[in-house]
């Protein structure tokens, strides 16, 4: 079977498109001219022909696209993570249909980046929906849903690592996947449907967030989103890891207050319901660097994150 990629991830796509490539079934891969230098460089490394590469512009993507499905003679067009809506017109082009990989757990988790949404959330699997495509966005029958358990302290990167290996063994089951009966999608409402995350979803709200958010936040943000966003002395910090820690004390600590900095732990942090984190490693203005290393920028007990 002949497949027609569209991708926006390299890190998601990528193991796929070797499958493909290696085994003879790769069609073409669709990607949006915003990101195609980078892509382009990274399925070049894999292998792929350039001739095999398209590349999409917004005005013209309907036209482009129905001519690269049309000329390439794909069986199937699969899509692994892509920012623009599919044209109903195009749906009916590949004579097995338009598959999506959806990298989340529908119908729970609609929209856009189901991965950074549901480690936030802490749930406890994430995993691939195979489904067909339709007009409405991740609205499809389903095919198979692939579960995988979301591992304690597992990070937005190797989260989708993961997930890409999963895509690449789906990739190789596509035509049995395909003799499956499709089910409709049952209990899609409004509220399923996630937009990509904004600014205030990314940032530490210490008041209100446990110290188990918090963390699930700094996961979820690493490294798509370059880490959780606090500040502390009216200076930006982006932190990419950290993890809960046992504090033998009865005092009580505002949330966001520093309660130890030394050369041996770093810094930690209490947080509600005195539980306390450790931040290992942040991004500041002076580089990314560990929590030790942020103590020695001047940070000390006393001073509060915000």
């Amino acid at each position: 079977m002949n497949i027609f990629i569209l991708c926006n991830s390299d890190i998601l796509a990528a193991n796929t498109i070797h499958y493909l490539w290696q085994g003879k079934q790769l069609a073409g891969i669709g990607i949006i001219e915003k990101y195609a230098a980078h892509l382009m460089g990274v399925f070049h490394s894999i292998g792929v022909e350039k001739s095999l590469i398209h590349v999409f512009q917004k005005k013209e993507f309907e036209h482009q696209l129905a001519q690269a499905v049309v000329a390439s003679n794909a069986d199937c067009m699969l899509t692994l993570t892509f920012p623009w809506k599919i044209p109903t017109t195009i749906l009916a082009l590949p004579a097995k249909g338009c598959i999506n990989f959806h990298f989340g757990l529908l119908p729970k988790y609609r929209g856009a980046d189901p991965i950074f949404w549901q480690l936030k959330n802490r749930e406890a699997n994430g995993g691939i929906t195979v489904h067909y495509m339709n007009d409405q966005i991740d609205k499809g029958d389903i095919i198979h849903t692939a579960e995988t358990p979301i591992m304690l302290g597992e990070t937005y990167g190797i989260h989708s690592v993961r997930l890409a290996s999963l895509a690449s063994e789906l990739t190789a089951n596509l035509p049995a996947l395909l003799r499956l009966s499709q089910q409709p999608q049952r209990g899609v409402s409004p509220s399923n449907f996630f937009q990509a995350p904004t600014q205030e979803a990314l940032t530490i709200h210490w008041q209100t967030q446990t110290a188990d958010d918090i963390v699930a936040l700094v996961n979820a943000s690493n490294p798509k989103y370059h880490g959780a966003v606090t500040h502390i002395k009216q200076q930006p910090v982006r932190i990419l890891e950290a993890a809960m820690v046992e504090v033998n004390t009865t005092e009580q600590f505002l949330p966001g207050t520093i309660v130890l900095a030394d050369q041996q732990y770093g810094l930690i942090v209490a947080c509600l319901h005195n539980k306390f984190i450790n931040i290992q490693v942040v991004h500041v203005k002076e580089g990314y660097l560990s929590g030790i290393k942020l103590f020695q920028l001047g940070l000390t007990i006393g001073d509060s994150f915000n």
